[in-house]
Parts: C-alpha cells; structure tokens; sequence
C-alpha cells in the first residue's frame, strides 16, 4: 500500500536510471541477436510498418485496464494503483520539459521491461533448463515464471496492478511470439502508461 505521504512518481526530472537500463537492454538486443540470429533475413518495409499487433495490443491493455478498474471498484479501493490510495498519489508533470522527460522516462522503461521480460528472461532461461535434457513442462514453468517476475514488480503499486501486470504480461508475450518482433510490445506498452497517466 502506498501511504500518502509517499506519491508514485515525485517530480519528473532527466531519468538517467531508466535511460541507463534502456542501454542495457539495448546490449542483450544485440549481443542476442549477434550471436543467434546472423542467418535471419532483413524483414520487409511492410513487416515493419505493419501496426495491426501494435493497436491489437495496446486495445487488449486498455481492456484489461478497464477490467482492473472494475475489480479495484468492487474490492473497494479507490485506485487501480494501490490498494487504498487514490490518483493524487500520481504527480503528473508541470510544463513542456517535464513532459518530455516523463515521456522519455515512460520509453526507455517500456522497451527495458519488454526486452526483459518478454524476451530475453523466458527465452534464456528456457535455453538454460532445457541445456542437458529436455523437460516435459519446461516451457510452462518458464512462462510462469516470467509472468510471476514481471507481475511482481509491480506489487508496489498495490495487489490491483499485480493482477494488471500478470494480464498484461500475458498479452505481451502472445503479441512478440506472434509477430516476432518487440516494436509492437514496446510501443503497445509505452502509449498505454502514457494514456494511463494522462486519464488519471
């Protein structure tokens, strides 16, 4: 439970941790694919330009958002983002450059945490358990672990968001493994915080 005396977001400032994580994730994305996808071909304008995972995406996040709000209302909380805070918990940023560092904020997470956890966290540690033998549930239990990791880094927020991120998770990882791309993840996750702030 966040206490009132300790809002979410305190002020918008240059974030340089998040800017330093995106580097980061930056490095797995490439080391990664430096090392196990030199063969692939060069996808096509279209397959980068194509939008249809992006709005698919974004539209099942802001399902499960409404859904999120529903079941805080009937838990009787008054927030989705924590068990019994309310919105002015959230500082929303004052003027222009506020703006733009907490949107530069919002980006460098959303690609850190999809790179994370929707792509390398899963993929590697099913590589690691499946390295001696195959196992009959590995694949399973690596795609609940992600779920649980990712859904419990939200747990500060409140026990709302948890079930949020775990809902989110899901429809993130279906929309990499389907278009087998992270753009549409990144960008699905980035406007969805941003709109998300925005209808506080």
């Amino acid at each position: 439970m966040i206490s009132a005396s300790k809002p979410l977001f305190v002020s918008w400032g240059f974030p340089f941790y998040k800017i330093a994580i995106a580097l980061l994730g930056s490095m797995l994305l490439y080391f990664y694919y430096e090392n196990n996808n030199g063969e692939n071909s060069v996808p096509t304008v279209w397959q980068k330009l194509n939008v249809f995972p992006v709005l698919f995406t974004f539209g099942m996040l802001f399902a499960i958002s409404l859904l999120s709000r529903f079941l805080s209302e009937l838990a009787g909380s008054d927030s989705v983002f924590s068990d019994h805070a309310t919105s002015e918990f959230i500082v929303k940023p004052q003027g222009a450059l506020e703006w733009f560092f907490c949107l530069l904020y919002f980006l460098c997470a959303a690609f850190f945490e999809e790179v994370i956890y929707r792509f390398y966290f899963i993929d590697e540690l099913y590589l690691l358990v499946t390295r001696k033998k195959e196992w009959r549930f590995s694949k399973i239990l690596c795609e609940l672990l992600g779920l649980v990791c990712f859904a419990f880094a939200h747990r500060y927020m409140g026990w709302i968001p948890v079930l949020n991120a775990a809902l989110a998770h899901i429809v993130l990882r279906l929309c990499y493994k389907k278009s087998g791309r992270l753009w549409p993840c990144v960008t699905s996750h980035f406007v969805y915080n941003v709109i998300s702030l925005i209808l506080l």
